[in-house]
């Protein structure tokens, strides 16, 4: 068996390799799990950039807009419930799941829109202060099932 004292390397290097071992989640993220992350979330397209979304929980003492603001919500077992501003105003909700298909990636799937959308995945990029930070990467092509004879 190897011991650390004879390895003898310097102590930054040990630390960036016992690093690169763990699941890598955003910072900040607590307890390094995503059930952290259940509940109600908003977007703040003010804070918003690019490709980055920037969503708060629903508690946050958000500006008036009269449209409203699309979110999501992370429930426990794999619910999740999208919402997006309707047409005339108010919210339409769109229940689904989610799971985690690898780390800090949640593929959404969102059977009640018709026509059907296909799946796509949101990308942690970092949870900071009450401050989520989500990419929503390209659609993901529906999976076929192989049969076997």
């Amino acid at each position: 068996m190897l011991s650390l004292k004879r390895l003898r390397l310097p102590g930054g290097v040990l630390l960036t390799l016992l690093a690169a071992c763990q699941p890598h989640h955003p910072s900040g993220l607590p307890g390094g799990s995503l059930a952290a992350l259940q509940g109600t979330w908003l977007l703040v397209p003010e804070a918003s950039r690019a490709d980055t979304l920037t969503y708060r929980r629903n508690t946050f003492r958000f500006r008036y807009r009269p449209e409203g603001r699309p979110g999501f919500k992370l429930g426990p077992d794999g619910r999740f419930v999208r919402y997006d501003v309707a047409p005339g105003g108010g919210l339409l909700a769109q229940e689904g799941t989610w799971t985690e298909t690898t780390t800090g990636h949640l593929l959404i799937h969102l059977p009640e829109l018709e026509p059907a959308a296909p799946d796509y995945e949101l990308e942690l990029l970092a949870y900071k202060q009450g401050v989520l930070m989500l990419r929503r990467l390209s659609e993901r092509p529906p999976i076929e099932i192989i049969r076997h004879p």
